[in-house]
C-alpha cells in the first residue's frame, strides 16, 4: 500500500512537472514565434499575404503536437497558446478574417456533427435524465456564482454580477471537446456522453432566456447608459489603446 501510494505521488509529480515545462515551453514559443512573425511582416512589404494564415495553422498544428505529445497536456491548449501568439500580432485581424469563413463553413459544422453523432438518446434512462437536469443546474449555478463574485471583486453592483453571471453561463465547444478528450482516454463513458451534450445545449438555450429575465425589471435605455454597458466600454477602450500602442511599438 506503501509503495502504491508512493508510485501514486511520483506519477503526480511527474504530470505537475510535466505542465510546468509546457508553460516554460509555451512562453519561449510565444516569444520566438512573435518575433519570427513580426520579422516575415517586415521582409514581406505586403506581398505574398496568404503565408500569415499558413504560418498561423502551422503553428497551431505544431504548438497542439507538442503540448500532447511531449507533454501530457491536451492539444487544445497547444492551439489556445497559438492563438494568444497570433493575437499579439499586427496581422491579427487579417489572419482572422481568412480562418472565419473556414470555421464557421466547414470545421465547426464538421465538430458539432462528429459530436452529436456519438449521442445515443436510447440509453437515456430515469437515472441519466435526472443526472442530466442536475448537471444542467449545476452548471448553470456555478457560473453565476463564480462569475457573479469575481464581477462583485471588480466592483459591480448585486444586479450587475447577476447579469455577469447569467452572461457566463452559456457552455459551448470547450466543454465539448474536455468530453470528448475524456471519452477518447476512456475516462469517460458512452453513456455520460448524452448528459454532457444535454447540459451544453439546456445552457445555450437557457442563458438567452435567464439575461431577458435579469434584465426585464430595468427601465429600457441606451448602450450608453446603462452601467454595465459603460463598464464594459471602458474596458474595451483600455484593450484599443492597448492594441494600438503595440502596433505602433517599432518592429
Amino acid at each position: 500500500m506503501v509503495s502504491s501510494m508512493a508510485g501514486g505521488g511520483g506519477s503526480l509529480l511527474l504530470v505537475l512537472l510535466k505542465i510546468v515545462l509546457f508553460f516554460v515551453f509555451a512562453v519561449a514559443a510565444a516569444h520566438g514565434s512573435i518575433r519570427l512573425f513580426r520579422r516575415i511582416i517586415a521582409s514581406a512589404h505586403q506581398k505574398n499575404l496568404r503565408r500569415y494564415p499558413v504560418f498561423a495553422f502551422v503553428l497551431c498544428l505544431l504548438l497542439a503536437y507538442c503540448a500532447e505529445e511531449f507533454f501530457g497536456v491536451a492539444d487544445i491548449i497547444g492551439a489556445f497558446v497559438a492563438g494568444l501568439v497570433v493575437a499579439c500580432t499586427p496581422k491579427d485581424g487579417y489572419i482572422r478574417s481568412k480562418f472565419e469563413p473556414l470555421s464557421y463553413l466547414l470545421l465547426t459544422p464538421v465538430f458539432f456533427a462528429g459530436i452529436g453523432i456519438k449521442v445515443e438518446l436510447p440509453q437515456l434512462n430515469g437515472t441519466l435524465a435526472v443526472f442530466s437536469l442536475l448537471l444542467l443546474a449545476v452548471a448553470v449555478l456555478s457560473k453565476i456564482i463564480g462569475c457573479g463574485l469575481g464581477a462583485k471583486l471588480c466592483g459591480f453592483d448585486g444586479a450587475e454580477c447577476l447579469q455577469v453571471g447569467t452572461g457566463m453561463a452559456c457552455r459551448g465547444e470547450v466543454a465539448l471537446i474536455v468530453a470528448n478528450r475524456g471519452l477518447s482516454m476512456g475516462v469517460l463513458s458512452q453513456a455520460m456522453m448524452t448528459p454532457i451534450v444535454i447540459t451544453v445545449v439546456g445552457c445555450a438555450v437557457l442563458t438567452p432566456v435567464l439575461l431577458k429575465l435579469c434584465f426585464s425589471g430595468q427601465p429600457k435605455s441606451t448602450a450608453a447608459g446603462n452601467a454595465l454597458a459603460d463598464h464594459y466600454h471602458k474596458a474595451e477602450q483600455l484593450e484599443l489603446m492597448s492594441d494600438e500602442m503595440l502596433r505602433k511599438k517599432p518592429q
